[in-house]
């Protein structure tokens, strides 16, 4: 089996992220609302339906995962991914995790883990969109990388990165 060929791509914002999220949290404000007028149910029932509500969007609020990871690059080696925020002094790669989400064929929501020097992946969850208009000429390459599975010995130095 062949690895994809290295490939660095750009993460942007995902800008619909929050406005995505706040839409669901008031739709499923209305859908209650819309069943509390409809049915005839006690006020202990609605009381109730409320708080488990309510604690479902803040658990969602808090431990849903965060876009933390733009404003940078995605590498693909041959052999594992490395994150390199475009801030960061050259050099400074972080190696991570990644998992598919989302694919909409134009678009990828990714899931992003930091991994550690013994290839652990650590830290908490973070979501990356990043979409093919971006860098349209490398996305096919990106795509590919991003399914490719990791050689067994994935996280070599190679080109001098860091890992810390």
């Amino acid at each position: 089996m062949h690895n994809a060929p290295p490939v660095a791509f750009p993460v942007g914002r995902f800008v619909w992220g929050r406005c995505i999220g706040m839409s669901a949290f008031g739709l499923s404000a209305l859908g209650l609302i819309a069943w509390q007028i409809q049915s005839q149910v006690t006020p202990l029932l609605v009381s109730l339906a409320w708080g488990i509500w309510l604690s479902c969007g803040l658990a969602a609020a808090l431990w849903a995962p965060q876009q933390r990871i733009s404003g940078g690059n995605l590498f693909w080696t041959g052999d594992a991914w490395f994150w390199q925020a475009e801030q960061a002094l050259s050099g400074q790669f972080q190696a991570v995790h990644l998992t598919v989400a989302w694919d909409t064929g134009a678009g990828l929501l990714l899931w992003v883990n930091s991994v550690d020097h013994q290839g652990k992946v650590k830290g908490p969850l973070i979501s990356a969109w990043l979409q093919a208009d971006a860098m349209p000429s490398k996305w096919h390459g990106f795509r590919c990388a991003v399914y490719s599975r990791p050689k067994t010995h994935a996280i070599q130095n190679e080109l001098g990165v860091d890992r810390h």
